[in-house]
């Protein structure tokens, strides 16, 4: 089976660095050409299959484990536009927490904070996890103001970066009947 390059067109390129030598051309893979899914395969819910992709499990396995080539690794990839294998996808729990000291240098100090869920008349009147400010606070229909504690909860750099790792856990396997249209595609 062949490789995620292997689809890839050929470019020439020329080569020679200096005004008085001619240019000789080397024929090359264009890398630069960026391959994604069609736009429409998303409204196909029942040509994929959803996975959450469990600690440590690369595209390699992933692949091998779906469609029995670790090669195939470029499917799970481009079906889930993962551009950057390793920003896009999701980061073993103890790398994840090595990335998070190097990127904020603490894992316990303040990202951001979060509004908390308040009710009013059993209804809910703010809903929980809206990105907010410091300064907020929860103003209700009768013009009390809640508490700090009581308006917004805060949110740490461990917290908060655990959880976009998270999102990226949830991926989409294509059905052998879709696998085998993307590889002729």
């Amino acid at each position: 089976m062949a490789g995620y390059f292997s689809y890839f067109p050929n470019v020439y390129v020329g080569e020679g660095v200096s005004t008085d030598e001619p240019f000789e051309y080397r024929l090359v893979k264009n890398i630069f050409r960026r391959v994604k899914s069609r736009e429409d395969l998303a409204q196909y819910s029942t040509l994929f299959e959803a996975y959450s992709v469990k600690d440590g499990e690369s595209p390699e396995f992933i692949a091998s484990k779906f469609f029995g080539d670790p090669f195939l690794d470029w499917i799970v990839l481009l079906i889930n536009n993962v551009i950057d294998p390793y920003d896009d996808w999701p980061r073993r729990e103890a790398d994840l927490f090595e990335f998070i000291l190097e990127k904020y240098g603490d894992t316990d100090a303040i990202h951001h904070y979060e509004t908390q869920e308040v009710f009013y008349n059993g209804l809910v009147y703010v809903p929980e996890g809206i990105e907010v400010n410091i300064d907020y606070r929860t103003t209700m229909p009768d013009d009390s103001v809640l508490s700090p504690e009581d308006s917004r909860v805060p949110i740490t750099n461990y917290e908060h970066e655990q959880f976009e790792n998270e999102k990226k856990r949830q991926i989409l396997i294509p059905t052998s009947t879709m696998l085998d249209k993307i590889i002729e595609e």
